[in-house]
């Protein structure tokens, strides 16, 4: 009988060293997906700025002017949501996301994943272009243009009527 419970208690030991092992384990996976994502958006922000497109000001939530594009460490203005406020004020990139998830949401659909949206846009089947969509997306969800109805799930935000 002793050594059954022997190796009962050793079986225990391991499978709680397992467990942290898996904690550690899914930890790491985060942060390297985060620094993939992160990669992802450095490439697309360096292409942006070597390409050389002119920067344009845009009106924002509340009168105040952002810079959009066209150089090196600027990021695309995306307004926060605000009643009255139009889908004009995103830039172009942005208000495409937002008719293809409100598209969905007209046609009775669940929402539309990172992949529908690349493919949507007509973008390069590449997982960075995924990426990217699914980082515009989430974006989107920050500024309360869409919301995230699960885990990769985008759905029409609180201004959309069918």
């Amino acid at each position: 009988m002793g050594l059954l419970e022997e190796r009962e208690r050793v079986a225990l030991a391991r499978a709680e060293e397992l467990r942290v092992e898996l904690e550690r384990l899914q930890v790491a996976v985060v942060e390297a997906e985060e620094a993939a994502r992160r990669a992802v958006i450095a490439r697309e922000e360096l292409v942006d700025a070597l390409s050389g497109a002119p920067a344009r000001v845009t009106e924002a939530a509340a009168g105040e002017a952002v810079v959009v594009g066209g150089g090196a460490g600027r990021k695309a203005g995306v307004p926060v949501w605000a009643e009255g406020l139009e889908r004009s004020a995103l830039p172009e990139e942005y208000a495409r996301i937002v008719s293809l998830v409100e598209r969905d949401g007209a046609g009775g659909g669940g929402g539309v994943r990172a992949r529908g949206l690349r493919d949507g846009l007509g973008w390069q089947a590449t997982d960075a272009r995924e990426q990217a969509a699914r980082f515009r997306a989430k974006r989107l969800v920050e500024r309360g243009w869409l919301v995230e109805a699960g885990p990769g799930l985008f759905r029409p935000g609180p201004g959309w009527s069918a």
